[in-house]
């Protein structure tokens, strides 16, 4: 049993007396407890970053020429502010959702295969594959 005013702190704080019961209830030793607590859900420990706005994610240091961003939006038929340039690798599960945006890397990278590559400063190679890369978004806008 526990002590009433500890009781009504913890209902105040909004921890019911079920939850601090819970490893007893499943049998686990208060020295497992930390390990059982640990283990459970990792992913709700980190807080997630909210979701990045924009149509198109750059994962890069800077933005591309403004020459080339305008044309790269304009063929896709966004807004230069529908961009987003991103510093660190977007989260899979953003990706795999209905309304995701394209995402721009400089560089190829395995984990998101339908991104279009183009460094920052292309050349004309770079620039024909960009274009070769745009094509299929390009088709689905028109059909």
């Amino acid at each position: 049993m526990t002590n009433p005013v500890r009781q009504s702190m913890l209902a105040r704080m909004g921890i019911q007396s079920w939850q601090l019961r819970r490893p007893a209830m499943l049998g686990v030793a208060p020295a497992e407890e930390a390990e059982v607590a640990s283990t459970e859900s990792p992913q709700e420990a980190i807080p997630q970053a909210p979701r990045p706005a924009g149509k198109l994610w750059l994962l890069a240091q800077a933005l591309p020429a403004a020459t080339l961003l305008e044309d790269i939006c304009q063929l896709l038929a966004i807004r230069i502010d529908e961009v987003t340039l991103l510093s660190t690798p977007p989260e899979a599960h953003w990706l795999q959702q209905e309304q995701s945006p394209l995402l721009w890397l400089t560089e190829a990278d395995s984990r998101w295969p339908d991104a279009l590559v183009c460094p920052l400063a292309p050349g004309s190679a770079e620039k024909r594959a960009l274009w070769q890369q745009l094509q299929p978004h390009l088709a689905a806008q028109t059909a």
